[in-house]
């Protein structure tokens, strides 16, 4: 009976396979683990003859109802004999993954808001260009999670991103895992 079932199982765990039965494997992140893994990047400073720029403390925001990741950040812009102006902005991205390598990175920043405190609307327009341009060149990609191979659930789990949501204030990265993962 025993070499029965030995039998049995065998068979039934190479056709699951055969037909690539997958199960799916949750990272949960906390903001303040995506919040530890972007502060890396920041200050960001541009210096130009016309315009110098300072990005930090930054503050990572998950939005529930877009299921995208934000950063709000101070801004610090000094135009020489001009003006100094202080204030907040607001980046948004996309999140993209890298199965061969299991990371996940915030994609594309693209300033969604800035307001300078005491400073012209004109002016105001002119610092988000620079400083949509200085994330571009600064922040291309920012890693916010690499799955450890150390972890075999996480190494078996690299093959596919099933979703991306925001659920009570985490950051939930589906992959799909194939079903030898089930086993622990």
């Amino acid at each position: 009976m025993r070499r029965y079932l030995q039998h049995f199982l065998t068979a039934t765990l190479l056709f699951l396979m055969q037909y690539g039965v997958a199960t799916a494997y949750t990272v949960e992140l906390t903001r303040e683990e995506v919040q530890t893994a972007v502060a890396a990047y920041f200050p960001v400073k541009h210096i130009s003859p016309f315009v110098m720029l300072t990005a930090h403390n930054p503050r990572v925001l998950l939005e529930q109802k877009t299921g995208r990741i934000g950063l709000e950040f101070s801004v610090l812009a000094n135009m020489p004999g001009v003006l100094t102006g202080e204030g907040r902005g607001l980046i948004d991205g996309d999140l993209e993954y890298r199965y061969k390598t299991g990371e996940f990175y915030l994609r594309d920043p693209k300033i969604k808001s800035l307001k300078l405190y005491d400073v012209p609307a004109e002016i105001t327009a002119t610092v988000k260009r620079a400083l949509q341009q200085l994330m571009r060149q600064s922040l291309p990609v920012i890693l916010v999670y690499k799955l450890q191979d150390s972890d075999l659930k996480q190494k078996m789990a690299k093959r596919v991103l099933t979703s991306v949501e925001v659920r009570h204030g985490k950051l939930l990265l589906e992959l799909s895992m194939p079903v030898l993962g089930l086993v622990d």
